[in-house]
């Protein structure tokens, strides 16, 4: 765990006495000295990890019976699959758990303005996958949630620092695993309940559109021409200067360690 927020009301000491009385001696909390988003500190939470997955979670989640061995148990049979648990919903003023149909549940898409979207499973992949429960194959992923071998996690990019604060992240890995070698894949057998809000709970310093920006920066390393139907749908960002250290991803990905 790792916290540096603004907002105070159920953080600082009452964390920390929660965290001590409450839950087991292997969670760890770790603080960063200032403000560096949800980006850099999941960073921060993958550089202190010592197994050999990490699962990346949003505080707002919940999990439910059995959602974690399907996701170890696909990693094992393949280290470059990064896996993402269907996402239930969980009511942002009730805390009602909303849990969807398994067969008919949807996976990640994307829109030429850079925005995630849920799109229904192609018959294609129905074929290929054989069974309503077995491992799917997701063009994107929502972002909050996902398990990753903790080495390959590395080796692929892990996030990218230049983004900022929150936004694109989700989609700049999803293209990233897959230009690289990897897959991404929805787990029908894991469920994880996530809270879907209708606002933003902090601020953005400078009030600027860090998910325009970093969106921007994934397009520029990763869309490669079509990076022009992106800028379409965005003309402000299209003269957005990103620096050259993720290009090298791209252009060198027999050095990342695939099998």
């Amino acid at each position: 765990m790792r916290v540096y927020s603004t907002i105070t009301k159920h953080l600082k000491g009452k964390l920390d006495y929660y965290v001590t009385s409450h839950l087991p001696d292997k969670v760890r909390l770790v603080r960063l000295k200032e403000r560096h988003g949800l980006i850099r500190a999941r960073l921060e939470g993958a550089k202190t990890a010592s197994g050999d997955v990490i699962i990346f979670l949003d505080s707002h989640c919940e999990v439910t019976q059995g959602w974690l061995e399907p996701l170890l148990a696909r990693i094992k049979e393949s280290r470059t699959a990064v896996l993402v648990p269907i996402i239930d919903v969980i009511d942002d003023k009730t805390l009602q758990y909303f849990s969807s149909n398994g067969e008919f549940f949807e996976i990640g898409g994307f829109t030429w303005s850079g925005h995630f979207t849920w799109i229904h499973v192609p018959e294609r992949e129905k074929k290929r996958r054989g069974s309503s429960v077995g491992p799917t194959r997701s063009p994107t992923m929502a972002g909050g949630l996902f398990a990753i071998d903790r080495n390959y996690f590395w080796e692929v990019g892990s996030y990218d620092e230049g983004m900022d604060v929150w936004g694109g992240e989700n989609l700049e890995m999803s293209f990233r695993i897959w230009m690289c070698g990897g897959t991404l894949e929805t787990i029908p057998c894991s469920r994880v309940g996530h809270i879907f809000r209708s606002f933003h709970p902090y601020s953005f310093p400078g009030n600027k559109d860090t998910h325009g920006l970093n969106t921007a920066r994934m397009a520029e390393v990763w869309m490669d021409d079509y990076k022009r139907l992106f800028y379409m749908h965005r003309p402000e960002l299209k003269y957005y200067l990103i620096v050259r250290d993720r290009r090298n991803l791209q252009e060198k990905p027999e050095e990342l360690g695939q099998v």
